[in-house]
């Protein structure tokens, strides 16, 4: 009887999209537009973590940042398919691998099988190193990880060394089947694609992602903002003009950033104080970051009330970034001093 579920693979990298300018958090939500499927199952969030805020600290930013806000503008069904590792009834621990790398290391034999890994390791460092698009990353990065997980295993055994790989994808695709729908796209890291992809195959009928077709000035947009975001530029000058360009919250932020960056305290103050002012809900993760960073100007130009009011405004919102909250406590205790980097 042939499959009566169709499965789309939509490979997600994490904070990678924000490195891989054509592939980034825009192009995988254009997949999704051209697919249009009838659900979406994350395969990187728990049954249940949609209903609190605190699941927007996935580290695949893709999904807050654009595949759950498409989804629910669209009344399109979002289902958390994830295995939680060390929960109740669930495979393994998190910290399974690291836990039991550590006790090979303390012996000859266990670093031979740590040095075969990393061997297998490598050509996937050096693949998420470039610039990948989908393409690339369906045709070299998977079969990177593939091998490198095959090689995981022929060294330590599936188990904890594997962080118990198969028994989680497993229980994945157990969920993914029993789901009501005849198509689904499936968004899951590409860590665990090879491992679920396995679990799945014969089970259901399985297609790859279409290439993705965004808007070229939303994608060109959101390439120039993650560059932005990562402030690993020498000469800041020619990204402060196109940022200036941009009719955006978000390249206010990242303005103020490179300005503080470079110790002009009070033209990133000015940006921010604007921002403040207006309507800066978006993207998921802007108010909080606006709001600690706002805090540190404040706190460096001298003025102390103005900063604690932008640090609580930080931890009273329903969804402040880890990084954000952090600051706005340390800001809280203690007023932000330069040269400490922001």
């Amino acid at each position: 009887m042939a499959p009566s579920l169709r499965v789309t693979v939509v490979p997600l990298v994490g904070p990678f999209h924000t490195r891989f300018p054509l592939y980034t958090v825009v192009h995988v939500r254009s997949i999704l537009e051209r697919l249009q499927p009838e659900a979406v199952a994350l395969a990187s969030l728990p049954p249940g973590a949609l209903g609190a805020p605190g699941w927007q600290a996935t580290p695949e930013i893709a999904l807050p940042h654009t595949v759950v806000p498409w989804a629910r503008r669209r009344g399109v069904p979002l289902v958390e398919v994830a295995s939680v590792a060390g929960g109740p009834g669930e495979p393994g621990n998190a910290e399974d691998a690291e836990r039991f790398e550590r006790f090979l290391s303390e012996f000859e034999a266990g670093r031979a099988h740590l040095r075969q890994v990393q061997s297998a390791l490598r050509p996937v460092q050096e693949l998420l190193g470039r610039a990948l698009d989908l393409g690339r990353i369906r045709s070299e990065l998977l079969p990177a990880i593939a091998a490198y997980e095959a090689a995981r295993v022929e060294e330590y055994g599936e188990g904890p060394g594997t962080g118990w790989a198969a028994e989680r994808a497993a229980r994945v695709a157990e969920r993914v089947r029993a789901l009501p729908y005849r198509h689904v796209a499936l968004l899951a890291g590409v860590d665990d694609l090879p491992a679920l992809t396995a679990a799945l195959a014969g089970t259901v009928e399985l297609a790859d992602a279409p290439d993705p077709a965004p808007d070229p000035d939303e994608a060109r947009t959101r390439a120039l903002l993650d560059v932005a975001m990562r402030g690993e530029v020498e000469d800041p000058a020619p990204l402060l003009a196109q940022l200036r360009e941009l009719d955006l919250p978000e390249a206010r932020y990242h303005q103020a950033n490179l300005l503080l960056a470079h110790a002009h305290v009070a033209e990133a103050l000015e940006l921010l104080q604007g921002v403040a002012a207006g309507d800066f809900q978006e993207p998921y993760y802007l108010p909080g970051f606006v709001l600690a960073r706002l805090g540190q100007l404040c706190d460096l130009a001298g003025d102390r009330a103005a900063a604690l009011r932008a640090y609580r405004g930080a931890l009273a919102l329903d969804y402040a970034p880890p990084e954000a909250e952090a600051a706005a406590r340390a800001g809280l205790a203690a007023p932000f001093e330069w040269p400490t980097r922001p």
